[in-house]
């Protein structure tokens, strides 16, 4: 009687919490809706996200003219601030005596930027296609607009990955050497319309790179587009060449579809074998691919595409590179190195310096950070809305990498639902905005968001990082870049929960007396 009872209770109390969320949500809604008081720009806080509709969405305040002598900065706070614009202020000719400081050298100059992003998944677009019409537009302009953080970098998945409702290629037929059934229709219901939406909204040009899970089942020796396998035969056998072949009719189908392919990279995570789609390489392996298959037909038909190894582990650094990049012709053939931040988790494990070594033997090739995400670690898989730990490592792990070489950061999912899916595995996730799919009509912005921001949308394409020197009993974490149009932008991080930090940034205009909230992060904005 006691465990019906239990039963019972659980499952009318899930029913009540249900309801009431549901009502909450209805009633916080409306009032958003009446405009009482609220700044155009202002985040609708809901348990620490922010909560959008069709009707309202929090945006950026555009940077405006910064006269010389002035600065601005934008700020994201655990208690208050999203992205929120504050200043101008003048540069102050004496510093506060803080003991934490920054120092500013435009004169050292490291790598040029390529970008800030996410991926273009199946389950992002589905969950993007089950939303009404106007929140479509929030969540691309979000991300895309000028009002919003405005990404310049998309992964996309050739055929399925994880993140997909079910498992397909692009040529199912067995022993289709010639690809004459490759085809790439089933893209055009959720992916490519997403993506040409991201593409016609953006005032910034978007570099687009693509990754394959896995070949064909019937290229593979498991026969199976899951649980790892390899290529069947030796290197530059038909298989080899026909998946190397696979590659380019997929860059020339996407090209007809009106979306250019900027670079691939030969197998995403090729050192894991796992439950979701998947294919072994090894460094020695994935040599052989590029060397015998994959560079010569990427150079003969694609020849401006180019060519990223790794896709995996910064763990796997500096070795996997070297052993791929000491082979002449595969050097000819490659044009960065991309890396993910699993390893780590959460960076717990500082594999940073492993990319300066990488980029101090390989200097010509440049390194990318082409997946990351929150929430993948077992049992806490799943989005926590509001979770400031998790905006926290995104900023941890970004200016990591700048600091290190990376010329940009790629986020996994850009959409996911409140389970972290749609995953045909149950492999779910966090996300920078999650979408409540069985109304169509919220979403929230996760602080995921506003600290991918806070880089994404000031340090544009073409921008070159410059030298700082943070000091302090625990220096700040920061970096520093100059933009395209001449503007110096500095982004100071505080993952101190519990005490804010008074500082100063030194520049040759004089002195940015600042103080840095608690769980904060900022990004500071003047001319040269």
């Amino acid at each position: 009687i006691n465990a019906e009872y239990g039963r019972f209770y659980l499952e009318k109390r899930k029913s009540v919490t249900n309801n009431l969320m549901g009502f909450t949500i209805r009633i916080y809604i409306f009032i958003l809706l009446l405009g009482f008081n609220l700044a155009q720009n202002s985040c609708h806080n809901f348990q620490g996200s922010c909560l959008c509709t069709a009707e309202y969405c929090d945006t950026v305040e555009p940077v405006g003219e910064i006269k010389q002598g002035q600065y601005i900065f934008y700020q994201t706070s655990k208690e208050e601030d999203r992205l929120s614009r504050k200043g101008p202020f003048n540069f102050e000719p004496n510093n506060n005596n803080a003991w934490y400081t920054i120092d500013i050298n435009s004169t050292q100059t490291y790598q040029t930027i390529v970008g800030f992003g996410g991926a273009f998944t199946d389950a992002a677009a589905v969950n993007f296609a089950k939303m009404n019409e106007g929140v479509q537009k929030q969540i691309i302009n979000a991300y895309y607009g000028d009002n919003g953080i405005q990404y310049t970098l998309g992964r996309i998945p050739m055929a399925s990955c994880d993140f997909s409702t079910y498992t397909y290629s692009y040529d199912d037929s067995p022993n289709d050497f010639d690809l004459v059934n490759f085809t790439i229709q089933m893209d055009f219901q959720y992916k490519i319309p997403l993506i040409k939406r991201a593409l016609a909204t953006s005032s910034r040009d978007i570099s687009l790179f693509a990754t394959s899970w896995s070949a064909p089942a019937w290229m593979k020796t498991n026969n199976n587009r899951l649980e790892g396998g390899q290529l069947i035969g030796p290197p530059g056998g038909e298989y080899y060449k026909s998946y190397a072949k696979y590659f380019s009719k997929f860059i020339s189908a996407y090209k007809e579809a009106g979306i250019t392919i900027w670079a691939v990279t030969p197998q995403n995570e090729p050192t894991q074998t796992v439950s979701w789609e998947s294919m072994y390489f090894n460094a020695t392996s994935e040599l052989q691919w590029i060397k015998t298959s994959l560079g010569p037909e990427l150079r003969a038909s694609h020849p401006e595409v180019k060519l990223m190894i790794l896709d995996d582990q910064r763990s796997l650094l500096p070795d996997f590179a070297n052993i791929l990049l000491s082979d002449p012709e595969v050097f000819s053939y490659v044009d960065g190195i991309g890396v993910h931040w699993y390893a780590a988790i959460d960076d717990l494990i500082n594999y940073f310096p492993r990319l300066s070594e990488t980029h101090d033997a390989w200097p010509t090739k440049f390194i990318l950070a082409t997946e990351a995400c929150e929430g993948y670690f077992p049992p806490w898989n799943y989005p926590v809305l509001g979770d400031w730990g998790r905006g926290q490592t995104y900023g941890h792990d970004i200016l990591g990498d700048l600091q290190h070489w990376a010329v940009g950061w790629t986020d996994w999912n850009i959409v996911l639902d409140m389970k972290g899916g749609p995953n045909h595995l149950e492999n779910t996730v966090d996300a920078p905005i999650i979408v409540d799919v069985n109304n169509g009509s919220v979403f929230y912005k996760q602080p995921m968001f506003y600290y991918l921001g806070h880089f994404s949308k000031f340090i544009p394409p073409g921008s070159v990082r410059i030298g700082v020197l943070s000091q302090g009993i625990i220096p700040l974490e920061c970096t520093a870049f100059m933009t395209p149009d001449k503007n110096t932008v500095v982004v100071v991080l505080n993952r101190d929960y519990v005490s804010g930090r008074t500082y100063y940034i030194k520049d040759s205009q004089g002195f940015i007396n600042q103080y840095i909230p608690p769980a904060s992060i900022q990004t500071f904005i003047y001319k040269n």
